[in-house]
């Protein structure tokens, strides 16, 4: 089976906040973000009119497959929203690096054992081995290869970098919510 090309991720800069993933939909598909929802796909969306003026792509050809093909494992671009969580959770893959502390930069190379392995908590901290210091694990510096939230808008088929969201969609994210937005990516 082929590497997953990626995904761009958007959530809320606030991982405890909790959106509405009907008033987002309705938002992005108003704006033309996103198109009609895909048969046998909970939460997925083809990609809809305004969705190339919507993301910044890099490079001066961007081709993307915006529609399934005849092949019904082949890859192509489609939004995709995660159910809300009660509690905020990590969207990692393997991009993603050891995080950074925030106040002494330290990178948390047992990442995974520690956050991943641990049994869960309500608001779990993670205590930095260099300076001490304790925070919530999204307040670590994940470097735009990872990130905490509750619920998730996820642009499918992206490599990391290719695409990132333009003012426009932050601010109708935003408006959409009441909370500022956020971006990162991952691969599965």
């Amino acid at each position: 089976m082929p590497n997953h090309t990626g995904r761009l991720v958007l959530t809320t800069a606030d991982p405890v906040a909790g959106p509405d993933a009907a008033l987002l939909a309705a938002a992005l598909s108003h704006s033309g973000f996103i198109g009609d929802p895909l048969p046998g796909r909970p939460g997925a969306f083809g990609v809809g009119r305004n969705f190339l003026s919507l993301l910044a792509f890099s490079g001066c050809a961007v081709a993307i497959a915006a529609a399934p093909g005849p092949d019904p494992g082949a890859a192509f671009c489609h939004v995709h929203f995660s159910a809300l969580t009660a509690a905020p959770r990590l969207r990692w893959g393997r991009n993603t690096r050891p995080p950074r502390c925030p106040g002494c930069r330290t990178r948390l190379l047992e990442w995974r054992r520690r956050i991943l392995e641990s049994p869960p908590r309500p608001l779990p901290g993670l205590t930095c081995t260099t300076c001490g210091e304790t925070r919530p694990p999204w307040r670590w510096d994940w470097k735009e290869q990872g990130g905490y939230g509750r619920l998730f808008v996820m642009v499918e088929e992206v490599f990391p970098g290719e695409a990132v969201p333009t003012g426009p969609l932050l601010d109708l994210l935003t408006d959409a919510c009441g909370s500022g937005w956020r971006h990162f990516f991952v691969q599965d």
